[in-house]
This record gives C-alpha cells, structure tokens and sequence, in this order.
C-alpha cells in the first residue's frame, strides 16, 4: 500500500500553505511528529536506507506481541489451523520484510518516475511509503505498481525453487492465498516450510494489492488509468467509488469468516474514501478549484463549460471512429464492416443528417 503522494509536508523553517490540510488527498500521514491526539504518529524510527526513513508504529509490536501470545497458548482461531511459536516467527519475518521490499519497490518506483520518496511506516495493516510522484498518470502508475511488481519478482524467484524441491506445483509450490495450512510435502524440512511461508505471504500480498479498492495498489493503478481520460479529479472520484464497494465488499466477508484484521482493512479503507472524497468537495465547493496532482489548484471550470468540454471530447472520439470506419470500407468494402460499426456509421449519417435539416 502507497501512503501520500498529494502534497508534501514542508520542511522545517517553511511556511505551511494554509490551504495545505484540506487539498491533500489519499490518505496522508508523512511527516506527522509523534502527538498523543493523532494515532498515525506513534512510531519509532528504525532505520534510515538510500535516504528514507523507515518508521514502525507502536500498534505494529503490539500486532507482534498477541500474534505470539496466540501461539503460544495454542488458542485457534476459524477458518486457520493453530502453529506454534516458531512458525508464527518465520511468518512476522516474511510479513515484515515482504512487506518493506514492497513499499522500497513503492520509493524506487516514484523516484525512478522523477518523483520523491522519503518515508516508509511500518504498521499491522501493512506499510506506509511516502511517495510524491511526478505530477503525469504514468509516473503515478509507475510509483503504484513498483510495489506489486516486488512481490512478483520474490514468487518468479520462490515458487519454481519450491515446485523443483518438491515436486508439487498446485497447492504447495502455489499455495491457496484464502488459507494457511502447511501440506506435508514442506513439513519435513523448515527450509521448505520457511520457503512455503515466504511464497504464501508474497502471493496473499500481491493479489490482495491489486484488488481495485481505494487506497490499495489496485485502486491507485485504476485512478491512474483514469485520469487521462476523465482528469484527475473525476479519476479520483471514479476510483474512491470503487473503494467504497470494495470496501463494504472486504467487511462482510471478514464479518463471514471472522477475520479481523481484514475488517480493520475495510474500516481503514472506508475512512481514507471518505477523506479523500471531502478534500475533493472541500478544494472544488468552497474553495473553488479543481485539485491536480500533487495539491496543485487550478480555476474549477463551471458545469457548462466543462459540459463543452466532454461534448467537444466526445465529437473527436467519434470523429476518429468514423474516419477509421471509412478507410476500413475503402480498404476492404462494406461488407468487411461488424454490426457495431455499421450502427455506428448509421448513427452518424442519421446525425449528420438531422443537423443539415436543422441548420437550412
């Protein structure tokens, strides 16, 4: 998961832009000094790679702490088989470092798109980076994709090592992400379980980041896909959208199968919507202006100029079609035309035709 990349904290001794709170969108947390009124900022710094802060949030030992205690008194929990202490360890592990791999592959990513990338928060839902992507879809595509693509390339490496050692593909060397349980073909050997483990974690978190729900990866990647057609702020709109079914979507089935933490995902989820959507109406209702990436401000277009706007868009869309139709029957006659474009070019001659009535 991507923390920010709309708008940046400013550094110390720079004046705050007062318009600075309520035009950030997505979820921003960076920069934020450890108060006791904000829970986003209990954390403790750990480390400090290639210029970024790696960060880990209180609630994250604690997550450590009652994963522990749960193993060690053996208590079950539905839907999982109950491990003891020392696989639950190598699980952390994994979770921990596949976890900070991927928001690396998040900082590269934005760097590499001539963007910024200087903290990472590590906490029970999973990471924080602090990405500022150049303000373009491609670079915001590249900065939400970095992360998965990490993933990706640990289960190109993990999977065919494990399938090779074992023999079996389907449900050992590419495990169901929907349970944990350990197949016998691993539980003779803790360098086959450890690796099971690995590709298990790495597989659950690749397809859970590219579920399209705002603010995950898949609801980034969405919005970035969007904005060159709608804009940006119409693709954020969009994308919000599906988060929220995504997100009442991820609560019943934790609800179903009593998942907890999948629960606070949604909830996470569901909040990060809501304040975006806010920023949004804040920046564009009483401010007046259409946000932009990176909390750039421009002068929000009035309802009939932006209806222009879409109409003139969609004429040259249908004009390019039409044009593409024409040189189609040129080329290889009308009887090379689908059914879809002979409508389409019914349509248009119908229009064309309508509006030389009304014209004389």
């Amino acid at each position: 998961m991507r923390g920010r990349g709309d708008g940046d904290e400013p550094r110390e001794g720079e004046p705050r832009d007062p318009l600075d709170g309520p035009r950030r969108l997505g979820g921003d947390w960076a920069g934020a000094r450890p108060r006791f009124d904000d829970p986003m900022s209990w954390s403790l710094p750990l480390a400090r790679v290639a210029r970024i802060d790696v960060r880990l949030h209180l609630f994250f030992i604690v997550f450590v702490v009652v994963e522990l205690l749960q193993a060690s008194l053996a208590l079950p929990r539905r839907g999982d088989s109950t491990f003891g202490v020392a696989i639950v360890l190598i699980l952390l592990a994994w979770l921990f470092w596949s976890v900070l791999l991927h928001e690396f592959g998040h900082c590269v990513a934005a760097r590499a798109g001539g963007g910024e990338a200087n903290e990472i928060l590590m906490w029970p839902l999973g990471g924080l980076a602090s990405c500022r992507s150049a303000p373009s879809w491609k670079a915001h595509l590249l900065t939400a994709v970095g992360g998965p693509l990490v993933n990706l390339a640990i289960l190109l490496l993990a999977v065919p090592a494990l399938g090779l050692l074992t023999g079996a593909w389907w449900g050992v060397a590419i495990p169901s992400p929907l349970g944990l349980t350990l197949p016998m073909e691993v539980e003779r050997s803790w360098w086959l379980t450890a690796l099971y483990l690995l590709i298990w974690v790495n597989l659950l978190l690749l397809l859970f980041n590219l579920l399209p729900l705002f603010p995950l990866d898949g609801g980034r990647i969405l919005q970035a896909l969007l904005w060159p057609r709608t804009g940006y702020a119409m693709a954020m709109r969009l994308a919000v959208r599906a988060g929220y079914m995504g997100a009442i979507a991820l609560a019943v089935f934790a609800l179903v199968y009593d998942r907890t933490l999948l629960l606070a995902l949604a909830l996470f989820g569901g909040l990060v919507c809501y304040q975006t959507i806010h920023a949004l109406n804040f920046t564009q209702q009483v401010l007046g202006f259409e946000p932009g990436p990176e909390g750039e401000l421009e002068p929000a277009p009035d309802p009939e100029t932006l209806q222009r706007e879409q109409k003139r868009r969609r004429t040259e869309e249908e004009a390019a079609e039409l044009d593409r139709i024409l040189n189609k029957i040129n080329a290889s006659g009308l009887d090379s035309l689908t059914a879809r474009e002979r409508r389409l070019l019914k349509e248009a001659t119908e229009r064309r035709r309508r509006e030389s009535e009304g014209s004389k």
